[in-house]
C-alpha cells in the first residue's frame, strides 16, 4: 500500500539532532560493556514520550525520578550536574566522537544503579557530558540510556502506544523470524548496526548502517558512502544538489562546514519493509544512520542477546511512498541564533549566504520564540514555498527572499 507522507515544516526540520557518540580507540581504552542486570527474569513495559523525534523515559536513579533520552546508538551519558550530585566513581577520560564529527576528552563514571520501572541496572558506565543547552535544558532531561546499558536485554518500540518493553527473554515477545535480520554490535560499547538496501530498477547497494534513535530523521547517509557508490558507478539515487555548510548538531556542538550532498532514493528496504522515494542529506559522521523516524513505519525489536533486528511494519503496509522534500536552505543552531547552514539552491547564490541569521519563516516570528520552544517544535505542513527573512551576516541589514522545496 502506498502512503503520501507528510511534509515536515521548515521548523520542524530547523536543524538534525545527531546524538551518537562513540568511544575511539587508541590508548587507555575504557570498555564500556561493564556492569549487569539485578533481576535473571524481566519483562517490563515502559511508557515514553516522543519530543522532537527523542524517546524520552523516566529512570530512577539515588531514588529520585529523572528523565532520560533513550538513544540506541550511543554511551550512556549523564550531565554534569548530575554528576556533581552523585559524585561516581570515576573510571578515566576516553577521547569521544560525536555523530557531527567532533571530538573531545571526556570524564567516564561507573553508575552505581539506573532502574527501569522494576529493572535495575548497576555499574554501567557513563560519559560526562559537557554543558549543552539545546540537550540538557531544552529536553529537561538529565542523560541517556546508551546501548552499553541495553546491551544484555531485548528491546522493542511500539509507536502507535508510545511504548517500550524492555526483556531478558525474545521468546515473551511473539517474534517472528521472518521479520528479523542479523544485527553486529560494537565491541566497546554494543551500538547497533543493520543492514539496508539501496535500489533502482535492477540497481542496488547493500549497507551497513548504525540503528540510532538518537537522531531525528529516518535515514541519513556518511559522506564516504556517498562517495563509495558514485566512485562505483551503482546508480541507486539522484543527487539534487551539492553545497558546503553544515546542517547537524551533535552532543559537543554543531558540525564543522563541508561539502554536502541532497539526495533521493528510489528505494530503501529495511528487511521487509520498502521505502519509495527517499530524500536525505549526507552527514559528516563516520557512518550512516537510520533514526527515529523508522519507528513510525512499524513495531522494531533490538534483540541485543542474540544480534537479531525485528521490523515487523504497521497493518502489513510493507511498501510506503515516503515522497518528503527538502527546502532549498537548511538551517543550524550557533549562538542560540538560527542561521543558514546550507543553501541547496545554486539560484539562491548571493541573496542568501551561509550565517544569514533566520529572523522569519512565513508568519513565524523567531526573535519572539524562546530558543528551546523552538528546538523542541514539531509542526508538520504540505507548504512547497515560503517567505524567509533574514540579517545578512556581510551587512547586517534584513532581507526577505521567496524559498521553495528541492524538486
Amino acid at each position: 500500500m502506498n502512503k503520501t507522507a507528510t511534509y515536515s515544516f521548515f521548523l520542524a526540520t530547523l536543524f538534525c539532532l545527531l546524538l551518537n557518540t562513540s568511544f575511539l580507540y587508541g590508548q587507555n581504552v575504557i570498555n564500556a560493556n561493564q556492569g549487569y542486570v539485578v533481576q535473571e527474569k524481566y519483562l517490563t513495559t515502559i511508557p515514553y514520550e516522543e519530543v522532537k523525534g527523542k524517546i524520552i523515559v523516566d529512570v530512577v536513579i539515588n531514588s529520585k525520578k529523572r528523565k532520560f533520552i533513550l538513544d540506541t546508538g550511543a554511551v550512556t551519558v549523564i550531565s554534569e550536574k548530575l554528576h556533581n550530585e552523585l559524585n561516581p566513581i570515576s573510571l578515566g577520560q576516553m577521547k569521544i566522537v560525536d555523530q557531527s564529527g567532533l571530538e573531545s576528552q571526556l570524564n567516564v563514571v561507573s553508575m552505581p544503579e539506573i532502574k527501569l520501572n522494576e529493572v535495575s541496572f548497576k555499574d554501567i558506565p557513563a560519559i560526562v557530558s559537557k554543558d549543552s543547552k539545546i540537550f540538557f535544558e531544552c529536553f529537561e532531561i538529565d542523560g541517556f540510556i546508551g546501548s552499553n546499558l541495553l546491551r544484555n536485554s531485548v528491546v522493542q518500540f511500539n509507536s502507535n502506544e508510545k511504548t517500550m518493553i524492555l526483556s531478558d527473554n525474545p521468546k515473551s515477545l511473539n517474534l517472528k523470524k521472518k521479520n528479523s535480520n542479523e544485527m553486529e554490535l560494537t565491541g566497546i560499547q554494543s551500538n547497533p548496526f543493520i543492514w539496508i538496501k539501496l535500489k533502482k530498477g535492477k540497481s542496488f547497494v547493500n549497507e551497513k548502517i548504525l540503528f540510532d534513535t538518537g537522531a531525528d530523521g529516518l535515514y541519513t547517509m556518511s559522506t564516504s558512502a556517498y562517495k563509495h557508490i558514485v566512485s562505483e558507478k551503482i546508480e541507486v539515487f539522484e543527487t539534487l544538489a551539492e553545497s558546503k555548510g553544515s546542517f547537524s548538531v551533535g552532543l559537543l556542538g554543531e558540525a564543522d562546514e563541508a561539502i554536502n550532498y541532497a539526495v533521493t532514493i528510489s528505494t530503501l528496504e529495511l528487511n521487509k519493509l520498502k521505502l519509495n522515494n527517499v530524500t536525505t542529506k549526507t552527514t559528516n559522521g563516520s557512518t550512516s544512520l537510520m533514526g527515529s523516524e523508522i519507528l513510525n513505519y512499524g513495531k522494531v525489536t533490538l534483540d541485543y542477546k542474540n544480534k537479531r533486528f525485528y521490523m515487523e511494519p504497521f497493518n502489513d503496509h510493507s511498501e510506503i511512498d515516503s515522497n518528503e522534500s527538502l527546502w532549498a536552505i537548511h538551517p543550524v543552531v550557533k549562538d542560540e541564533k538560527i542561521i543558514v547552514g546550507i543553501v541547496w539552491d545554486k539560484t539562491l547564490e548571493g541573496k542568501i549566504n551561509v550565517g544569514d541569521e533566520i529572523l522569519k519563516f512565513d508568519q513565524l516570528d523567531y526573535q519572539k520564540m524562546d530558543f528551546c520552544e523552538i528546538v523542541r517544535s514539531n509542526n508538520k505542513s504540505d507548504k512547497t514555498k515560503a517567505l524567509i527573512t533574514l540579517k545578512d551576516i556581510k551587512t547586517g541589514e534584513t532581507k526577505t527572499i521567496e524559498i521553495y522545496r528541492l524538486k
